[in-house]
């Protein structure tokens, strides 16, 4: 027998009346999260800020990258708002198991599953980068006179945070076969390049290092030759006359000895 317009109308009432528990409890949910991940953002922010996490981000670099790819914000309130995004996930992983949505979970619940990745690789980047400014100031403490040393120690962090990247993207799990590719030719290319640059203009650099090292050499053997002793002065000890025997008498001088003419 045929439903009528009544009976469906009434299994829809139904339907919605059982539905808006579970709205009501995804709301709630929603709202209750917001408010945890913004005191959980504040927090965060105020912490970093507090132990001095954006003058070790400007001292290792940090903070010149993220102004060269646009952003105003410091290190510490990125970083704050990537965990109130995370945390953010999670609530609407919780408020779509409330309302029963499986698709809407299931998709959550894998974006959730690939924090950790996110993380590992922001981790990288961010050593990566600190490494790198290391790296550049130990090059030019090293030899920061040397003509060429500073393009030297450019090109030697630009290294160090090409391998952070690709670590980087390793973790992320973004196309392997095809990053590995791109690491192998960026490593190639590098290798050739310094190479060729080696080989053309290190030739300066190679002389004034031998220079710099001929006349520290100089200076040393001049200041040991300056504090050695007169090589005139007799360097014999004087002669000791042996004392006498207690109750021997006194013995006369020698005679003097005549020379002959």
């Amino acid at each position: 027998m045929p439903e009528s317009l009544a009976d469906r109308l009434e299994e829809g009432v139904q339907e919605i009346m059982l539905f808006l528990p579970q709205l009501a409890a995804a709301l709630g949910i929603l709202l209750a999260g917001y408010a945890v991940a913004k005191m959980v953002e504040r927090g965060t922010d105020a912490l970093l800020h507090r132990i001095g996490f954006d003058r070790w981000m400007r001292e290792g670099g940090v903070t010149e990258a993220l102004e060269r790819a646009g952003t105003r914000l410091d290190p510490s309130t990125v970083l704050a708002k990537l965990i109130f995004w995370t945390v953010m996930l999670l609530v609407v992983l919780l408020a779509a198991n409330a309302m029963g949505l499986v698709v809407v979970s299931a998709l959550f619940r894998e974006l959730l599953g690939y924090i950790p990745n996110v993380i590992a690789a922001v981790i990288v980047l961010v050593l990566g980068i600190v490494l790198g400014e290391f790296v550049k100031d130990l090059v030019l403490a090293s030899a920061g006179g040397v003509p060429g040393v500073p393009t030297l120690a450019r090109a030697a962090k630009g290294a160090v945070i090409i391998l952070a990247v690709f670590m980087a993207l390793e973790q992320l799990q973004i196309a392997q076969d095809i990053v590995l590719v791109a690491f192998i030719a960026v490593v190639g290319a590098a290798a050739l390049a310094a190479g060729i640059a080696f080989g053309l203009g290190g030739r300066d650099i190679a002389a004034e290092l031998a220079r710099e090292w001929y006349e520290r050499t100089r200076r040393r053997a001049a200041q040991v030759e300056a504090s050695d002793p007169d090589e005139d002065s007799d360097p014999r000890p004087p002669r000791m006359t042996p004392p006498l025997p207690s109750g021997s008498p006194p013995q006369p001088p020698a005679p003097p000895v005549e020379r002959g003419d």
